[in-house]
């Protein structure tokens, strides 16, 4: 059985509970959300590419030159933002043809 206390507080202490509350709740949420953004932002190999999408190097290379998905070049080695390589098949719509 759960006891229930009543309390009295000043308006000035309840609105500073209140808020006290609310940051821990925003504070969460937050720290969640960016979790999450940097979980779709991870960088991908083009190895990974090509098992997600389920196509060869060269098909890569090849909607890599048309422009239809973006990438980075670090030391030589090209990586993928996961994100955007979905954004950019979703949203442009485009037929992949190879």
């Amino acid at each position: 059985m759960e006891q229930l206390f009543i309390t009295n507080y000043q308006k000035e202490d309840l609105s500073t509970l209140i808020m006290e509350c609310l940051k821990t709740v925003l504070n969460e949420y937050f720290i969640e959300n960016k979790r999450q953004e940097m979980e779709q932002d991870e960088l991908l190999t083009i190895e990974d590419v090509q098992k997600i999408f389920r196509v060869s190097k060269v098909t890569i290379h090849k909607w890599k030159k048309k422009g239809l998905i973006p990438y980075y070049k670090v030391n030589r080695k090209l990586y993928f933002k996961r994100s955007e390589i979905f954004e950019s098949m979703v949203h442009k719509k485009r037929k992949l043809d190879v």
